[in-house]
């Protein structure tokens, strides 16, 4: 099994080095950073509260069947949105997204992502 601590203290970090890029002067972002990051952090929350609650992954494992897994254990995850994410339904995760715009709202999801996912958002 896999440590929690570790898929969150790892997801943080990339979650930061994310912040990090995106707050750069948007000329100077390296927009596949921030990508790169965010959605490796949002898989990490997602992992993270699946195994802090005892699921079995189901296959294929993407951002998609995760977020719906945690869907079924709480409706908050209701409120996350990946339809900016173009990789949410891909188990390769090769391309990454070039638009400062797009990477920018995929940081806004980790944020949400992991407020839902270590209890740091209210319940509805």
């Amino acid at each position: 099994m896999m440590n929690i601590d570790i898929l969150i203290s790892e997801a943080d970090r990339m979650m930061e080095a994310a912040k990090a890029e995106i707050n750069r002067s948007r000329e100077d972002v390296t927009s596949h950073l921030v990508c790169m990051n965010s959605r490796q952090s949002i898989l990490n929350y997602l992992l993270s509260f699946l195994h802090k609650n005892g699921v079995e992954l189901q296959k294929p494992v993407t951002m998609a069947s995760l977020l719906e897994q945690c869907r079924g254990i709480d409706a908050r995850f209701e409120l996350i949105d990946l339809t900016p994410i173009n990789c949410r339904n891909k188990v390769d995760h090769s391309d990454y997204c070039l638009d400062v715009d797009i990477v920018g709202e995929c940081l806004r999801i980790a944020k949400q992502t992991r407020a839902i996912a270590l209890d740091e958002s209210p319940s509805h």
